[in-house]
């Protein structure tokens, strides 16, 4: 997959470490190679964890503060810096019980604010249900009145919710080779403490490092990311 180094880039994600997760070996190539990239996230990743009356605990705020935290340090690792992270914050596994409008007009602000030439984003049938309503929303805030700009979406998987999904699998139709940036990427999902699982969970790191193998062998390279290329516009 090839992009020119002058297009702007913006990683829609639901939660802090989903964009490490589904592109963070994506993200440190195309960093290097010198395009902008900005991230935005919808959502907390914190939550879903609790109960509703502990939501405005002194407890769960912090956690949320670190989690973002954890996000800001993990992309400076990729190259990123923290001027062009942004989020949305809103309650973790509860995208479904806000409006889908009040979603996509967050979407479409960040989109008039960067005018992205490519935008990565979730996959439509992952189990978690704020992944679902990201990629919802995102295909409502393209469309392509007023964004002729944008020419290129993909779409990434999410280790512990893409592979559960046993009615419908990924299967990637786009790749890139991450051969020189996997450990990047290891590295900057280390940051995330509480979400570091041992092995044989989807997110241990030996499970992060052998999807890139497998996705690598897909197409003979040493360590891929696979993308669902949801649209392309060629000029």
């Amino acid at each position: 997959m090839y992009l020119d180094k002058k297009d702007k880039i913006l990683v829609i994600a639901a939660h802090p470490d989903d964009e490490i997760l589904g592109c963070g070996g994506t993200i440190a190539k195309l960093k290097k190679k010198g395009n902008e990239i900005r991230v935005f996230f919808a959502a907390e990743g914190i939550t879903a964890r609790y109960l509703k009356k502990d939501f405005n605990t002194l407890k769960v705020k912090r956690e949320i503060e670190t989690r973002n935290l954890q996000s800001i340090q993990a992309l400076k690792i990729l190259g990123i810096n923290k001027k062009y992270i942004s989020f949305g914050n809103r309650r973790c596994c509860r995208l479904d019980q806000i409006p889908l409008i009040d979603l996509v007009k967050d979407i479409e602000n960040k989109l008039d604010e960067i005018k992205p030439n490519v935008i990565f984003t979730h996959w439509h049938n992952d189990l978690n249900i704020d992944h679902k309503i990201v990629n919802q929303a995102v295909c409502v805030a393209i469309r392509p009145i007023n964004r002729s700009y944008i020419k290129e979406i993909l779409c990434f998987e999410i280790l512990s919710s893409t592979e559960w999904n046993t009615k419908s699998a990924f299967n990637p139709n786009c790749f890139f080779d991450i051969t020189k940036f996997i450990f990047k990427k290891c590295s900057a999902f280390s940051k995330f403490k509480k979400e570091i699982k041992p092995w044989p969970h989807s997110r241990s790191k030996e499970v992060i490092k052998s999807l890139a193998i497998f996705r690598g062998c897909q197409v003979g390279l040493k360590y891929a990311e696979g993308f669902f290329l949801m649209k392309k516009i060629i000029r």
